[in-house]
C-alpha cells in the first residue's frame, strides 16, 4: 500500500516559522511534525508519495528516495488549489488503495492500523469547533452518510481529520471549484457515496492538528505527556 502525504501549503497561519521551512518540517517537540506520522505508519505501507510545493525541494532533501525502509517519491501540486486538487496530483503514481494523510497533522498508530483494514474509510475526532473542519454526518451503521466542508450552522461535531484510505478510482473523480474557490476533498466523498461506495469511519486515537502557532504548541504538549506518561 502507498501512503500518500500531502505536503503543498503555504503554511500562512504558522508564519514567521514557514518562512523558512514548509508546514511538514516544522518542529514539534525536537523533531519534524511529519515524521511523528512517518513513524505511526501501518507495515503495509512500504511507500510514501508527498505531494509537493511551497518549498517542495526541502522534502527532498530531508527525505531522498527512502525513510524509514520505505520508498518515496514525489509529485509537485503547481497551483494551491485545495486538498481535492492536491490529492489528485499523486493519480500518475497510485497503484491499488491508498492511505491519503495531512503531513502537518500528527497520527496514532492505533487509529490508521484500523483504518487501512477498509477498502474505503476516514478517520474521524469529536470536535469542539466542527464549524472549522470538514464534518461527517454517519447513517446508522456508521458508515459516512455525507460530509459538510466547514459547516456555518450545526450538522455534525464529528470531524474528518485529514486522514482515510480509498480506492485507485476515487482519483478519477472530478468535482467543481467549491464556493471557497478550491477543490475540496469532501466534495470528493460526496461522490463516493452518491456512486453506492460505502465508507466507513473509524475514531482517531490520536490526532495533533498543526494549522497554527497555539496547535503545534499544544502538539508539543500533549507529545511531552505522552513521552513522560502524565
Amino acid at each position: 500500500m502507498q501512503a500518500v502525504i500531502l505536503a503543498a501549503g503555504l503554511g500562512k497561519r504558522l508564519r514567521p516559522i514557514t518562512e523558512t521551512v514548509p508546514k511538514p518540517l516544522v518542529p514539534v517537540a525536537g523533531k519534524p511534525v511529519v515524521e511523528y506520522t512517518i513513524g505511526h505508519l501501518p507495515t503495509e505501507v512500504d511507500e510514501i508519495i508527498f505531494v509537493v510545493g511551497y518549498k517542495g525541494h526541502m522534502l527532498r532533501e530531508r527525505f531522498g528516495d527512502s525513510t524509514a525502509g520505505r520508498s518515496v517519491r514525489y509529485v509537485e501540486q503547481g497551483e494551491p488549489l485545495g486538498t481535492g486538487h492536491a490529492v489528485r496530483q499523486a493519480k500518475p503514481l497510485v497503484r491499488g488503495n491508498f492511505l491519503l494523510l495531512y503531513g502537518d497533522d500528527i497520527y496514532g498508530a492505533d487509529g490508521l492500523q484500523r483504518l487501512v483494514k477498509h477498502d474505503c474509510g476516514l478517520l474521524v475526532r469529536r470536535v469542539d469547533n466542527p464549524q472549522n473542519f470538514g464534518v461527517v454526518v454517519t447513517d446508522e451503521h456508521g458508515c459516512v452518510a455525507r460530509l459538510v466542508e466547514k459547516p456555518k450552522e450545526f450538522v455534525s461535531d464529528l470531524s474528518w481529520v485529514g486522514a482515510g484510505v480509498f480506492p485507485e478510482t476515487f482519483l478519477d473523480i472530478e468535482t467543481p471549484l467549491s464556493q471557497r474557490g478550491e477543490y475540496e476533498a469532501t466534495d470528493m466523498f460526496n461522490v463516493l457515496i452518491q456512486q453506492g461506495t460505502r465508507i466507513y469511519t473509524e475514531v482517531a486515537d490520536l490526532w495533533l492538528p498543526g494549522n497554527t502557532h497555539e496547535e503545534v504548541q499544544h502538539a508539543a504538549e500533549e507529545l511531552q505527556a505522552v513521552k513522560h506518561g502524565t
